[in-house]
Parts: C-alpha cells; sequence; structure tokens
C-alpha cells in the first residue's frame, strides 16, 4: 500500500514515522522549506520518556509538481492549509484512492468530499503530540491511536482492509461504524478543553483548585454538549463521562494544545474548533458564552500576532 501523507508537522510526523517503522511505504508532500529540513536533518520524533531521546528518519518527501498516484492519502495539516493541501494533493487520488482526514472539528469535511467524493472516510487521531519551533515532534505521552469509518456508517471492506495494513503499527487502530459521532465527540472534547483553559488560563489541576474554577469547566462542557445535542448528536453517557474525568481531576496537568499554542504565541486552532461550533450554535439557537469567550481571547490573540508579523 502507497500512503501519501500531506502534511509531515506533529500529527502527521507521528503517524507516518509509526506506520514507516511498521514497514509501509510512506511519503510526505510537504512545502519546499519542509523538504529541505527534512532532506537535511530528517524527521524528528522525541519519546516521552525523561531523556527526551530524539529519533531522526530518513523519509521520502514529494512536493506539489511530482505527486504520485497513492493507495491512500492522509490529511494532516491545519485547517487555514486545507485548500490549498487538497489542490496539491489532487493527482495522488485515483477512483480506488482512500482519504482519511485527520483534522480536528467538523468544516474540513465539505471542502474534501466536493473535492473527492465518497473516498473520503472520516477519521479521529488521538495522540499527546507537539511540534517545536526547531520541527522536532514531541510526544507527550506514548499513547496514540486512529479511529476511522464510513461517513455514511456501518461497515466497508476497504476500512477492514485499510485497519489490517495499520495494525502492525505501534498505534491503536479502531473502525468505528458511527465515525460522525465519534468526530462530534472529539468535537465537544476539544472545544471544552481548549475553552476551559485558554479562558482561564493554566491546567486542569490550577483552574479546578481555585474557587468557581470546577463549575465553570462544568458549564463550559455542558455549552459544548448543548451545542452537539441540538446538531442532532447528543454526546453518548461514556463520552461525558471521559471527559469530565480529564477536564475535572485534581492535580491534573492537563492541558490542550490550543493552550500550548496560545501560551507559547503560536497560530491557534480557534476558527475550526470553536469557530465552527460558534457557528453551529449561532444557527440552532444555543446559547454558548463562555465558548464564545474563550474564541473572543483567541482571536484577539491570533490578531496580534499579525501585528508584529
Amino acid at each position: 500500500m502507497r500512503v501519501l501523507f500531506v502534511g509531515a508537522g506533529s500529527v502527521g510526523g507521528l503517524f507516518g514515522s509509526l506506520l514507516l517503522d511498521a514497514g509501509v511505504d510512506v511519503s510526505f508532500l510537504v512545502r519546499h522549506h519542509r523538504r529541505a529540513q527534512l532532506l537535511q536533518s530528517g524527521l524528528a520524533i522525541a519519546s516521552s520518556v525523561a531523556d527526551g531521546s530524539v529519533r531522526r528518519l530518513a523519509v521520502r518527501t514529494i512536493v506539489r509538481d511530482d505527486v504520485p498516484a497513492s493507495d491512500l492519502v492522509v490529511f494532516a495539516v491545519r485547517a487555514p492549509d486545507l485548500d490549498a493541501a487538497i489542490e496539491e494533493a489532487r493527482p495522488a487520488v485515483g477512483a480506488s484512492t482512500i482519504v482519511l482526514p485527520l483534522l480536528n472539528g467538523m468544516r474540513h469535511l465539505a471542502p474534501l468530499t466536493e473535492h473527492f467524493g465518497d473516498r473520503v472516510l472520516g477519521g479521529v487521531a488521538v495522540a499527546g503530540v507537539m511540534s517545536d519551533p526547531d520541527h522536532v515532534v514531541r510526544r507527550l505521552s506514548e499513547d496514540a491511536s486512529i479511529t476511522f469509518g464510513e461517513l455514511t456508517g456501518g461497515a466497508s471492506e476497504r476500512c477492514a482492509d485499510l485497519a489490517a495494513r495499520f495494525r502492525p503499527a505501534a498505534f491503536r487502530t479502531v473502525v468505528s461504524s458511527t465515525i460522525t459521532q465519534d468526530m462530534w465527540e472529539k468535537w465537544i472534547f476539544m472545544a471544552a478543553g481548549g475553552a476551559a483553559t485558554v479562558l482561564l488560563g493554566g491546567p486542569i489541576g490550577t483552574v479546578i483548585a481555585v474557587p468557581g474554577g470546577l463549575e465553570t469547566v462544568e458549564a463550559v462542557l455542558a455549552e459544548a454538549c448543548a451545542v452537539a445535542a441540538a446538531a442532532g448528536h447528543p454526546p453518548r453517557l461514556a463520552a461525558v463521562e471521559s471527559i469530565r474525568h480529564t477536564l475535572t481531576r485534581p492535580g491534573s496537568p492537563f492541558t490542550t494544545s490550543m493552550y500550548r499554542d496560545f501560551a507559547i504565541g503560536r497560530r491557534t486552532e480557534v476558527e475550526p474548533v470553536l469557530g465552527g461550533l460558534l457557528d453551529e450554535a449561532r444557527a440552532l439557537g444555543v446559547d454558548v458564552p463562555l465558548l464564545a469567550s474563550a474564541a473572543v481571547r483567541l482571536r484577539v490573540h491570533e490578531a496580534s500576532l499579525e501585528l508584529v508579523r
């Protein structure tokens, strides 16, 4: 199976490297400057263990003028880069190619299905990972998983075959017959966790240790759940309890990628995660003042970054 990862950042770099380790034929479609960096230094993956040891992998890189036909195209880019990525990856997608997006939120499904139709699966990636300014992909946890399935629901031969190809790799592979619901539940988690940590200014353990902190986190989660319910995707009890456990555990150092990017002055995923959910809330008449406040805080942050460019 020929696999093309569109993007070699934290998510694409991690899962692409794990598939490479398992013997899968993996290439990375990247911009010219990233290709030069990868050719010089390799794809750097730092372990989550105490010594933070870094592996550097020699990887096959592709730029837009040399895109090969592929059996699987994995989109692992940030939302602002998606339109350009679709155009660059288009030559790789044939009649039987599987397209697997690993983006947050739900906005990416419309442009992908518009261009690639029913070749697109739903996908959820879970990994504690971040990319340093020097392009080292740092694992915050050794746990990692990819869940995917047909957007129409049910089982399919292509999903079963893809799972069989993935299973030798060192991440958990799950085929879901309810992938749209799974994506909504991850969206709730990302939005509630991101809003709570950004708006309240710290990791969960610090937030819930102060008066009113726990109640505010619970209120943020309730807003996100209310939007999903109004959209016809009320979160399942097990999902809500899992999210609540993560976001209310005393002493927890948990933060989100949105908070970490915000804290170190990087661009965040405010629009696909919070902006998209706010659009749903407005359309459905759901009041979400805490989520809206967090989105405004992050938009001010983004505007400040524009001023210093």
